[in-house]
This record gives C-alpha cells, structure tokens and sequence, in this order.
C-alpha cells in the first residue's frame, strides 16, 4: 500500500494516549493514527448496512412477506421432511 505523509493537529491528550499506546503495542504514532482511522471508517460502513437492514425491515409488507416464508418453509419442513424420518 502506498503510503503519504500529512500534517494534523491533535488536542494534546489525544496525542499523549496516541504515544502512550504507539509505546504499548510497538506500534509508530502514525501505525496508531492509521489503525484508528481504518477501524473508524470500518465502523461506519457496518453502520450503514446496519442503517439500510432497519430500513428495510421497517417496511411492514417486507416484514410479513419474510414471515410467510418462514412459516411456509416449516410447514414444509414439517410436513415433508419430518414425516420421511424414521423415528
């Protein structure tokens, strides 16, 4: 991965914990900053599905069609496949 360099301010305590941990794990600062921001940037994508699954799940003709599918598939399941079993 190519990699840039670029200036950014912190707040001085935000820098301090980004040393202090860079120091725990054998990490640079910039290893650190670039850790955070590719786990921030993961976060908000998990986010968005999650934002867009509410979305569609809110839809109550979405909701009841799944639900019929469910029941039809254990009907099925129940009439077809449990019934062929061998107790």
């Amino acid at each position: 991965m190519a990699t840039a360099k670029t200036a950014i301010s912190l707040d001085s305590e935000l820098l301090k914990q980004t040393d202090k941990l860079a120091k725990k794990t054998g990490n640079s600062r910039s290893g650190v900053i670039s850790l955070a921001l590719q786990k921030y940037f993961h976060d908000l994508e998990q986010q968005k599905i999650f934002d867009q699954l509410n979305e569609v799940y809110e839809d109550e003709t979405i909701a009841n069609e799944d639900l019929n599918l469910t029941n039809a598939a254990k009907n099925y399941f129940g009439n077809n496949v449990l019934e062929a079993e061998q107790w």
